[in-house]
């Protein structure tokens, strides 16, 4: 499991990240991602429910090709955020196995920009 913690992003901006998946066992990025599910979820420090969630069935994980994915929390989701340093979580669901790949924080700074 990998602890992250992400450059400040804007809560009125599209925020978007390439990422990589590498397989423990064989230390090769994963390229084929057929019955792989991945789900990415942000929340508030301490809470229970997610602010955000991304996964690759709600279209905002895509597939960039040669291993590379990347989500994207449009500005329309991340204006619902305040100011705050947040909790974000990666797993993975792969043979009917789920690992936790990535924990950490990600500050959320106010744009200021009204629209």
């Amino acid at each position: 499991m990998y602890q992250a913690n992400f450059e400040p992003v804007s809560n009125r901006a599209d925020w978007s990240q390439p990422f990589e998946i590498i397989d423990d066992g064989t230390n090769t990025i994963i390229t084929d991602f057929t019955g792989v599910s991945v789900t990415i979820e942000v929340r508030e420090q301490g809470a229970c429910y997610p602010r955000l969630t991304a996964t690759i069935d709600n279209g905002k994980i895509t597939d960039q090709g040669n291993g590379i994915l990347e989500w994207l929390f449009p500005r329309s989701e991340m204006t619902g955020l305040c100011a705050n340093t947040y909790e974000i979580g990666v797993t993975i669901e792969r043979d009917d196995f789920t690992t936790q790949y990535l924990i950490g924080t990600v500050p959320v700074v106010d744009g200021v920009v009204s629209r």
